[in-house]
């Protein structure tokens, strides 16, 4: 089986990664006030996990991907590893966290 995309780079959709991943503690819930203040349990902790260091670090790459192409006439160019990359610390920060506030009605 062929990986999912066309040159192999590790990335967070493989077991190959080295990349850091964001992290919420338990203290940070405390500060969930409750769906009619906050909003979505999930929404809101991704919120705070796109703010973490390390998905700060993914999303400045990104950025720095985006306007690296921008402009260019090279339609072959995209920002897709960097994109998920950044999406995954999310995704990997906020998994935890937002099934604890679901379970505990935080």
């Amino acid at each position: 089986m062929g990986h999912m995309f066309s040159s192999h780079v590790p990335c967070f959709l493989t077991s190959e990664h080295t990349f850091p991943h964001g992290h919420l503690h338990d203290h940070d819930l405390n500060a969930y006030k409750g769906f009619e203040e906050d909003g979505d349990q999930k929404l809101w902790v991704e919120a705070r996990c796109a703010e973490t260091t390390e998905c700060k670090q993914m999303r400045a790459e990104y950025e720095s991907c985006v306007e690296r192409i921008a402009g260019k006439e090279d339609e072959g160019k995209h920002c897709g590893y960097q994109y998920m990359n950044m999406w995954g610390c999310v995704d990997f920060c906020a998994a935890e966290p937002t099934f604890k506030l679901l379970k505990h009605g935080v």
